[in-house]
């Protein structure tokens, strides 16, 4: 009873203090940019704080690298077809072939982040890009989604 207790008061405790401020966040700015030469499909991102404290990871766990905040793109159907997909997973994944961010947002300042998967051999690269925007930005705090941008709503909305 009591380990139940701590359990739950643990989750609790993690809830509240983990990735806390997201809806400070806001999407700025995006770039796609499709490298048939590589096959490669790459999103750039300014992604910004508006609020008045910084926003940071407080996730931990008992391993010797912890995750921290990722960044990740979840392809939606359409997208899917015309990329390599990771096997051996639960989760709709494309074939990541890197990322670059700071993990932390400074208040009041735009982050950069940018995003690089694997395209399919042989796919039309101007359907990659127009496809790109089916899909969702997810920011992960550790293993948990701490805030989703889908980024068809992002596109229209800095097209405005």
């Amino acid at each position: 009873m009591k380990n139940g207790f701590l359990l739950v008061l643990f989750l609790a405790f993690s809830i509240l203090t983990g990735f806390e401020h997201q809806d400070k966040l806001e999407i700025t700015d995006t770039e796609i940019t499709v490298i048939q030469s590589e096959g490669l499909l790459r999103y750039d991102f300014k992604i910004k704080n508006n609020g008045e404290i910084p926003i940071e990871s407080d996730f931990d766990y008992p391993g010797q690298h912890p995750f921290g905040i990722e960044f990740v793109i979840r392809p939606n159907e359409k997208l899917s077809e015309v990329m390599v997909m990771e096997k051996r997973t639960n989760y709709n994944k494309m074939l990541s072939l890197g990322s670059g961010h700071s993990g932390y947002f400074e208040p009041n300042t735009e982050m950069s982040v940018h995003l690089e998967y694997k395209m399919k051999d042989d796919v039309n690269p101007e359907k990659v890009k127009k496809l790109a925007y089916d899909s969702t930005l997810l920011i992960l705090d550790g293993v948990d989604i701490a805030i989703e941008f889908p980024l068809q709503e992002i596109k229209e909305k800095l097209s405005n």
